[in-house]
């Protein structure tokens, strides 16, 4: 790797950059902005205001599709879970469907400090990357913590949950979404395969009580948004089970896109 640099800043910045690639060409302490231009404050442009215009048009109607339903369902579940951590919180969230719907449906705020990882599987070791995160935020002086996993990433990596005696426990609430398989492919194409159930959903029939009776772990299901606050009361880990239907869950998330492209072209 070469890299060209002015001062001894850069310098150290070359000498330290991480190019397992063998890559790059140039490395750079930083880049100023352009000339007139500030990164304190946002441009106030016809650009700018479209874009903030679509945000509030699709959050008003995205919120009023979740909150039809005070029954929890996964999309409307990351979205009040996101929004009700105190701040100086922790939220990992697992692979796959609970991080499309925190992108989908997650407001934006301060103070919440989010977390995930993706493995060449996805889902492998995912529980155990949750506590060692929480871990680490709470030795640092951080909040409390919180997982949203599917039952999928939960069970591959179930173990997760035995700690050794003397090991460090941390306050972690993991939030298990349980629709008995692989959720995300009753969105997709395969859908309509003939062998869905076995190939791609993948069913289980494994309750999150059972996994959490294994670890000795106190155990709470959650039905209803409003029960949310007191289900993720406690202290040390813990497990919240919300279970909820694939094919239900893959319908809602087609009605939440389709009215938030009418609202946004109603803009136009």
């Amino acid at each position: 790797m070469t890299a060209s640099a002015v001062g001894d800043p850069a310098a150290g910045l070359a000498n330290a950059f991480s190019d397992p690639a063998r890559t790059a060409t140039d490395v750079v302490a930083d880049v100023a902005p352009p000339a007139g231009v500030s990164w304190d404050e946002p441009a106030n442009s016809d650009w700018t205001r479209s874009w903030w215009r679509a945000e509030q048009a699709a959050r008003v109607a995205l919120d009023r599709v979740l909150d039809a339903d005070e029954m929890l369902s996964e999309p409307r579940l990351a979205r009040d879970l996101a929004s009700q951590l105190s701040a100086g919180s922790l939220l990992f969230a697992g692979a796959s469907m609970p991080i499309r719907d925190l992108d989908a449906t997650m407001r934006a705020r301060c103070g919440l400090r989010l977390v995930g990882n993706r493995g060449v599987s996805g889902i492998d070791g995912t529980v155990s990357t949750a506590v060692g995160a929480a871990l680490a935020h709470q030795h640092d002086g951080g909040g409390r913590a919180y997982a949203l996993l599917g039952d999928l990433a939960m069970l591959h990596d179930q173990n997760g949950l035995i700690i050794g005696p003397g090991e460090p426990r941390p306050d972690l609430a993991v939030v298990v979404v349980n629709n008995d398989g692989g959720g995300i492919f009753s969105g997709l194409e395969q859908a309509g395969h003939p062998d869905f159930e076995r190939v791609f959903g993948t069913p289980h029939g494994v309750s999150m009580e059972r996994v959490a009776a294994v670890a000795d772990l106190p155990y709470t299901r959650l039905e209803w948004a409003a029960d949310l606050p007191k289900a993720l009361m406690g202290e040390g880990l813990r497990v919240v089970e919300v279970r909820t239907g694939r094919s239900d869950s893959a319908a809602l998330r087609r009605r939440m896109q389709t009215v938030v492209d009418e609202a946004v072209d109603a803009l136009v």
